[in-house]
């Protein structure tokens, strides 16, 4: 588990504190100019790998050791006064003679 929590420590640095990085989905890398990535790594060489190799457990990682949540795209709230959900009354449930 440390270890997990050294490489996300290392992405979130990286995406946090640094103008010009991001992430794309698609090929799984932190993208940026190579002009940001030279000054990034001159303070941090250790992050070398960053630049070249696909993370593709990044977005587990956000929830395993980095405390992301579930973002509730598709969710339904039900709460007391207010409901997202279809909501039937007893006249609009069909006997079907059971």
């Amino acid at each position: 588990m440390r270890w997990y929590k050294k490489q996300f420590d290392k992405m979130t640095t990286l995406m946090r504190n640094n103008s010009g990085f991001g992430w794309d989905p698609i090929t799984k890398k932190f993208t940026a100019s190579d002009e940001a990535w030279e000054n990034y790594l001159k303070s941090h060489p250790s992050h070398k790998n960053l630049k070249t190799k696909s993370v593709a457990n990044y977005d587990d990682l956000k929830i395993v050791v980095g405390g992301a949540t579930a973002t509730g795209n598709g969710s339904l709230a039900l709460g007391v006064d207010d409901t997202d959900a279809t909501t039937f009354r007893d006249e609009d449930n069909l006997n079907f003679g059971m």
